[in-house]
């Protein structure tokens, strides 16, 4: 591919209940790409605000109208590249809160000039730990310790950073009966069944990461979406209903520890 192919084009950023304003990841790239903010805020003011500040930098705002999940959110806003884009041109996938450097988007595409690949991932890291790449492995999914560790075949990552060509698009989208969670693993799953190259790139960028939310209430809503999108991403394979179970215990424990609650066990 020549250097005019390699175009980081568009962004695109999903947003809940969030301003957008307070959102490093639109901060960093509102003036350097075209971002598609796409909100799937349940709060109608925010959506509002949202909305005037987004079309006041010059970027463009998709009202969700609610919260459709995020994989409804990125292929609306893949839709809308689609039909406004007739160039080959690659789009980065971001989180409101991942801190990207300044520097991102040349060093990049400086990389991606010099390798050729359908998909590029960055080195997602939370403090020290690598959260993305990782691998998967008989669907289990494992944190890595060294980019050695990374294959082909076995590799898998998270979505924010992820910069995918226009192309991939065209063959695959992201799962719609995936609402929050493995919607990333599940699209690193299908770009393998379709061949398409995944290349890891030196950028590192830090992931404000935690499993769960602050308050009891928003941790058990979001342990039930787990429940569902782990039932989607494993299906109703036995082999992989034992790894599904294991999953949710985990979650369940950590629970129990972090509110100091026995009866989430049962309850949740």
């Amino acid at each position: 591919m020549g250097e005019a192919a390699m175009r980081i084009g568009y962004g695109i950023l999903v947003i809940y209940n969030h301003p957008i304003e307070k959102s490093s990841s639109y901060a960093t790239f509102k003036d350097q790409l075209s971002v598609i903010v796409a909100d799937n805020s349940t709060n109608e003011e925010i959506r509002k605000r949202n909305q005037k500040q987004v079309e006041k930098d010059g970027n463009v705002y998709l009202d969700m109208k609610g919260n459709q999940g995020l994989s409804k959110a990125y292929n609306q806003a893949i839709s809308w590249i689609q039909q406004k884009e007739q160039k080959s041109c690659f789009i980065l996938i971001m989180d409101d809160d991942t801190i990207f450097g300044n520097d991102f988007l040349p060093k990049a595409t400086q990389e991606m000039n010099a390798k050729q690949a359908d998909v590029y991932v960055p080195i997602v890291k939370a403090e020290k730990q690598i959260l993305s790449p990782c691998t998967i492995h008989n669907g289990r999914i494992k944190a890595i310790h060294s980019l050695l560790s990374v294959h082909e075949d076995t590799i898998s990552a998270i979505n924010s950073g992820m910069i995918v060509s226009l192309n991939v698009y065209q063959k695959i989208r992201y799962n719609e009966n995936l609402f929050l969670e493995y919607i990333d693993h599940d699209f690193i799953r299908q770009l393998k069944q379709h061949k398409y190259s995944i290349h890891v790139l030196q950028q590192e960028i830090q992931q404000n990461f935690s499993v769960f939310e602050n308050d009891k209430a928003s941790a058990k809503t979001r342990f039930s979406i787990l429940k569902k999108d782990l039932h989607v991403f494993y299906g109703k394979s036995l082999s992989q209903h034992f790894l599904y179970k294991s999953i949710l215990w985990k979650r369940k424990l950590r629970a129990v520890i972090q509110y100091k609650d026995l009866s989430i066990v049962w309850k949740w």
